[in-house]
């Protein structure tokens, strides 16, 4: 389908690519990944024949049908949604489908696409793709604006489809379920891997390690004919052997190691810091036309808690977010901004508000004209910008380049509270690790909304889920929050269950009424009662605790099975339904924790009621 052949590409002083070479395959489903800036989203313009390798060629099959969603939309034609879906191409039904798959509802197919958000603009944009149905679909950062069970539909889409994919993404979990093959840039090079993300990082790192020790060999080959010709070099008895290793020492070719650039670290300067009480809504009221985002909000803030907006993509999020960083006006309603409270807003689409021709040192400098250069060129070296490199215009620089940028601008000048839409989107790895670091350190304050799970895991420390206009808060990190919305499914079900007649044998806890009338002393009759409790609760949490023993044992063999390469030679159908299996498991060892946990508390608390006859 499309060949790249000892490809070379080159800005300025600048080597991007350098003999890359590549053959996607009829159905294989790619995963291009590498650090922000090693040319990625430059490959992809190469192949879109946008730009011109310096050397090498791509070869295309003829008639080769290419669909390709970039990182940055251009201007959607189409009055409506479903107009700029379907564009008289096919059936409608079919464009609805689709829409409906990426988390539209039928009201929203009349709706004007000036009106959407930049996220359901680019949903719009995938739509119109995947309707078209491409032979090879080119996605350049695909989950940067979808939420949870829409990731899970499109992930399905793209697995059942006949399709060639191929994908830039940053998101590695949604490598791992995707991806069929991996090719990595790195070193101006580019190496292809069988596999999805986490059997590609096994292998480099084999790979790795396996050239470094050949180095190694080498090395000490070549020290050991040197220390020879170095030591006999003027015996005329040794001439001719000295000529032969000399000679042996010109043929051997080093094998070069190139280590990736070791991660620097950084922290947010903080000012003086801000009172107890940071920001305040109170009966806050927001509408877009004859949309209502909130009739009636209130949301308090305090010193120091790191909180995560969640809630599925149009729930108001980002909204809310505008409206506690004062940048966005509400209908009605009061915001409070606590004493001492320095704010910093980083928005979704932050790094398209630079300025293309500035360079990177321009930039910095732009915040504060008193900051010395030698500290702006320390805050660049922290966001991985060295040397030349701080001398770039920014219109040369790649999206996650943009947004390391756009965030580094934030420590020119510090502030006590951040406030970040979205801030790894477009990152690598290594950068998103970076910031997650800086964060979790941060002493500050922080409101931020992120789709990424780990992300969410290592900073937060607070949730508030916004759902239909309500903004619900969750006092616990991201693990507590997921556990909690666990146990209400659970209840729901249970509760459901019951109502059908079904006994879980679940303990009702007595009320503060029931309470009142109980006995003031326990009788014998409430020991045996408690006894047989007792009993039943022990067979209960032993049984649970087989069966998260027997979860967690089929989940690290699973673990294992998904990481064996040799998988991945097979049709999607076969490792996808290991895949959703796995995921399964893990869904039902967390429900399986939660109820061994209310189990425990529950046999705890009749063990002490035991212990007052005692």
């Amino acid at each position: 389908m499309l060949q790249i052949e000892s490809v070379y590409k080159q800005y300025s002083t600048r080597i991007l690519l350098e003999g890359a070479t590549a053959h996607l395959r009829p159905g294989s489903r790619v995963g291009l990944v590498g650090p922000n800036g090693a040319g990625k989203t430059t490959l992809f313009r190469m192949i879109l024949e946008e730009e011109s390798p310096d050397k090498g060629k791509i070869r295309k099959r003829p008639r080769l049908r290419i669909g390709y969603l970039p990182q940055e939309l251009e201007t959607i034609t189409g009055k409506t949604v479903l107009d700029a879906t379907h564009r008289d191409l096919y059936p409608e039904h079919e464009a609805e489908r689709i829409l409906m798959g990426l988390g539209f509802s039928e009201i929203d197919f009349s709706r004007e696409i000036e009106k959407l958000s930049g996220g359901y603009r680019m949903r719009v944009a995938l739509a119109h793709l995947l309707l078209t149905n491409p032979d090879v679909l080119m996605l350049d950062e695909p989950t940067n604006h979808l939420d949870k069970p829409t990731q899970r539909w499109f992930e399905q889409f793209l697995l059942n489809s006949e399709m060639t994919l191929l994908i830039i993404s940053h998101d590695t979990a949604f490598l791992d379920r995707v991806v069929t093959h991996i090719w990595d840039l790195r070193h101006h090079k580019m190496e292809e891997y069988r596999g999805n993300y986490t059997s590609f990082k096994k292998i480099r790192a084999e790979r790795d390690a396996q050239r470094e020790a050949a180095a190694g060999r080498q090395a000490k080959e070549v020290a050991r004919v040197q220390t020879f010709v170095d030591r006999f070099r003027y015996q005329a008895n040794k001439a001719s052997q000295v000529q032969s290793r000399i000679k042996q020492l010109e043929k051997v070719k080093m094998i070069e190691i190139k280590r990736d650039p070791k991660r620097v670290k950084f922290k947010f300067p903080l000012p003086a810091a801000s009172g107890r009480q940071v920001l305040e809504l109170q009966g806050v009221a927001k509408r877009y036309g004859e949309k209502v985002v909130y009739e009636r909000v209130d949301c308090s803030v305090e010193r120091g808690q790191r909180i995560a907006l969640v809630g599925e993509n149009g729930a108001g999020k980002s909204t809310l977010l505008k409206m506690l960083a004062g940048v966005l006006a509400f209908d009605k309603g009061t915001r409070t901004v606590g004493h001492g409270v320095t704010l910093h807003y980083f928005a979704q689409h932050q790094a398209e508000t630079l300025n293309p021709e500035q360079t990177i040192l321009e930039s910095l400098s732009e915040i504060s004209s008193q900051a010395e250069t030698n500290f702006l060129r320390g805050i660049a070296g922290a966001f991985l910008f060295t040397g030349d490199d701080q001398k770039k215009p920014i219109k040369a620089l790649s999206g996650g380049e943009r947004n390391r940028v756009a965030l580094a601008r934030m420590l020119v000048e510090p502030a006590n509270t951040l406030l970040l839409d979205e801030p790894t989107n477009h990152l690598d790895p290594a950068s998103v690790d970076m910031l997650t670091d800086a964060l979790s350190e941060f002493p500050g304050t922080i409101i931020f909304i992120s789709h990424d799970p780990t992300f969410l895991t290592r900073v937060c420390t607070r949730v508030i889920e916004i759902e239909e206009g309500n903004a619900r808060s969750f006092s616990g990190d991201y693990e507590y929050y997921l556990w909690k919305k666990a146990q209400e499914i659970e209840s729901i079900k249970e509760s459901s269950d019951d109502l059908k007649g079904v006994n879980h044998g679940k303990i009702v806890a007595p009320t503060r009424a029931m309470a009142s009338q109980a006995p003031a002393k326990p009788s014998s009759g409430d020991r045996r009662d408690l006894n047989k409790t007792q009993a039943r609760l022990e067979k209960q949490v032993a049984r649970a605790e087989a069966e998260i023993e027997e979860y967690e044992t089929k989940i690290k063999a699973r673990d294992l099975e998904l990481a064996n390469p040799a998988l991945y030679k097979d049709e999607f159908t076969k490792w996808s339904a290991l895949h959703l299996e796995h995921d399964g498991w893990k869904k039902e060892l967390a429900r399986l924790t939660a109820k061994w946990e209310t189990l425990s508390a529950e046999l705890e608390e009749v063990k002490q009621k035991l212990a007052a006859f005692a």
